[in-house]
Order: structure tokens, then C-alpha cells, then sequence
């Protein structure tokens, strides 16, 4: 209980921080949501030229496009330190974090929140909720979609902390390896149907992001009469994180500090 109220202290105090850059947060919400919307126009495009995506039609691919962005913007607003990570190794301030008597992992993670995540989650609320509505969803659809986003959070999380990891084995000072997971996230936005067989096994498997969106909006629109599916997506997120904090704990393993 001790750590679990210095890590909210600690979250909390970065949030209030950023709040007092009113025009940052405002310009920050404004641009995630035009890129949201951006996305979306694509999917308009690709939609004015044919009727369904594999048998998907244009509300169905909405739910995706609106799960993937509440994952985005939860992961953004309560994980998103992991970014800096390889910055921190090449200029020694993990050394600094390392002393403190929290686990590493958790504290790094929740003490840098980005408030341009409120647009990510805002865009990704109204379409999902709109794709519900038009596609007449059942009562459990609407129970369960905060579960799944959650889940999906905690998925993507988990794939940065195991790419962010891999810095401490390959040090460098750039984070783009990090925007591998990032890509693969985006590229759920569709149905994971389209993509050749080992794409499909990489995002179902390796890196499960299909398993918080795709598989229960396969059964909820009839595509997979598999009910199982609802209820593997938390138990395969709560795994897959487990996965990530056993190798950040092997990358903690191989870091030797900057020396100086």
C-alpha cells in the first residue's frame, strides 16, 4: 500500500505539472485529434472505392480504428516515460532512478504522463461509441469495451517496455525502435485479415495487439463463433506485461552505467 500511494503521488504531481501549461495541453489535444481524424480520412478514401475490407464493413473497421486510439491515449497518459529510456542510458539518469526503493519499472513508467493523450482517448471514445450505436451492439459489447481498451493499454505498454529494454543491451540515444510496436498498433487499425500470414501471426502472437480488439469484434459481429475470445483478452494482457517486466529485469542485468 506504501508504494502503491508513492506511485499515485508521484503520477499525480507529474500530471498537475503539466497542467499548468494550458496552451501545450490544448495545442497537444488539438494535434492528436487531427491526426486521429486524419487516419480516419484515409479509411474514407479507401472505403469510397470499395464496400468492406474482407468482409468488414466501414462501422466494424470504425471499432477498431476507436479501440486502437483508446489504447493509444491510456498508454500515453499513464505509461508514456518509457519513450525516454534510451536517452536516460546514454546520459546516465537511470543511475538516479535505480537508488530509488520503488520497483524501477513501475515508477518509470507512470512519472512522465502526456497530456496530448486526452485527444487520443476523446477520439477513440466517440468512435467507438458511435460504431456501437450504428452497428446495434448488445448490452455486453458496451460492458466490455472498457475492459478491452484496458487491455489494449496494457498490451502496447508491454511491447514498448520489451523494445525499450533491448537498450540496455544496444545502447543508442535514439527511441525510434520503440516506434516498431507503435506501427504495428496503427496497423490493427484494420483488420488483421488483410495482412499475409506472417503479419497476422506477429500481431496475434509475438506482439498480441488483435487479441484486444480484433478477436472479440470477430465474435461480436458473428466472423469467429469463438466466445473464449472475450476472455482471453485480459489474461493475455496481464501475461504478455508480466513477459515485459521479465525482460526489462534481464535488460536491468546487462546494464553497466555510463562510467562516469
Amino acid at each position: 500500500m506504501k508504494n502503491l500511494k508513492l506511485y499515485w503521488l508521484a503520477f499525480n504531481t507529474s500530471l498537475q505539472a503539466k497542467f499548468e501549461y494550458r496552451v501545450d495541453f490544448l495545442l497537444g489535444v488539438l494535434t492528436s485529434c487531427m491526426l486521429q481524424l486524419s487516419a480516419l480520412a484515409q479509411l474514407w478514401i479507401i472505403f469510397h472505392q470499395t464496400h468492406g475490407l474482407n468482409g468488414w464493413i466501414p462501422d466494424q473497421v470504425i471499432l477498431l480504428f476507436g479501440m486502437t486510439a483508446m489504447a493509444l491515449g491510456l498508454s500515453e497518459l499513464f505509461f508514456n516515460h518509457i519513450w525516454m529510456v534510451p536517452g536516460y542510458i546514454v546520459m546516465g539518469d537511470l543511475d538516479r532512478l535505480l537508488t530509488y526503493p520503488v520497483n524501477s519499472l513501475y515508477f518509470l513508467l507512470i512519472t512522465k504522463p502526456e497530456l496530448h493523450a486526452f485527444g487520443n482517448l476523446i477520439t477513440g471514445l466517440v468512435l467507438t461509441v458511435i460504431a456501437l450505436f450504428h452497428l446495434n451492439a448488445p448490452w455486453y459489447a458496451w460492458v466490455l469495451f472498457p475492459i478491452l481498451a484496458i487491455s489494449g493499454c496494457l498490451i502496447y505498454t508491454a511491447a514498448l517496455v520489451i523494445f525499450a529494454a533491448l537498450s540496455f543491451r544496444y545502447i543508442g540515444p535514439s527511441s525510434m525502435h520503440l516506434m516498431i510496436p507503435h506501427a504495428l498498433l496503427n496497423a490493427t487499425r484494420y483488420p488483421i485479415s488483410i495482412y499475409p500470414q506472417f503479419m497476422q501471426l506477429i500481431v496475434l502472437i509475438l506482439v498480441p495487439y488483435g487479441v484486444f480488439h480484433y478477436l472479440p469484434a470477430s465474435f461480436l459481429f458473428g466472423k469467429d463463433p469463438s466466445f473464449w475470445m472475450i476472455f482471453v483478452t485480459p489474461l493475455a494482457a496481464l501475461l504478455f506485461f508480466w513477459e515485459s517486466g521479465c525482460v526489462w529485469r534481464w535488460g536491468l542485468n546487462q546494464y553497466e552505467s555510463t562510467g562516469s
